[in-house]
């Protein structure tokens, strides 16, 4: 595992700010380093690198090759099968190389996950820098209720929007679940960029909507909800 988080590490260090900030209108093009939730709640990631010149050290396959390898290397860990091929049960698998692609000196690996566990537990396995974020939370709003974090509520414009997630007893408000009732919700601990598919309704202070389906996360608890 240590050569595995060494190259997807390495990989990451060639990050560039703003590389391929592709916001699609109501879906994910991976076309920027960001996670993806889905409407029935599956967790997908990109990394996208810009090299300053030429990459000599990676070519299409030998970078897949290696994600393929970091992907078993941590499926095994989990007492997993290794790929898809060995497999019974595609969905089960913990981590799973869903796309590389190499183009003159911008490179892109989008991983699928088993769980929301498993794209933490896997960043931290690889050395994944791309993003801070710790714990990843994905579910309806009385599921998270216990994870909620103590915030007011905005609409996706940025307006307030009336009510807070937690009472003063530091228990979830039955006003805020009854409004939030219908939309799916993802928690962050460290700031990352999120995409869904579908609409964000809602959002916790702090957090950047744009484009109406992604959000920048800030370091703090945050979450936004979203139909």
């Amino acid at each position: 595992m240590k050569k595995r988080k060494a190259v997807l590490a390495g990989v990451a260090c060639l990050m560039l700010a703003g590389c391929g900030q592709n916001t699609a209108a109501d879906g994910w093009n991976a076309g920027e380093n960001s996670i993806y939730v889905t409407k029935d709640l599956a967790v997908e990631s990109a990394m996208v690198y810009t090299a300053e010149k030429a990459n000599d050290l990676y070519t299409q396959e030998g970078l897949e090759n290696y994600a393929r390898d970091a992907a078993a290397s941590y499926n095994k860990d989990q007492g997993a099968a290794e790929d898809f091929e060995n497999s019974e049960d595609r969905e089960k698998l913990p981590v799973a190389l869903k796309d590389c692609k190499l183009e003159g000196q911008t490179g892109t690996l989008v991983f699928e996950y088993g769980s929301a566990e498993d794209f933490v537990k896997f960043a931290e396995a690889t050395g994944d820098n791309t993003h801070s974020v710790t714990a990843l939370y994905t579910g309806s709003a009385e599921e998270l209720s216990e994870k909620l974090p103590d915030a007011d509520v905005l609409t996706s414009d940025g307006k307030d929007a009336g009510f807070s997630l937690l009472g003063s007893d530091g228990a979830p408000e039955a006003d805020a679940l009854s409004k939030l009732k219908g939309c799916q919700a993802v928690i962050t601990e460290g700031s990352a960029t999120v995409y869904v598919e579908g609409k964000i309704a809602y959002a916790t202070t702090g957090v950047t909507v744009k484009a109406g389906n992604a959000a920048i996360m800030p370091d703090e608890p945050a979450c936004i909800f979203f139909k």
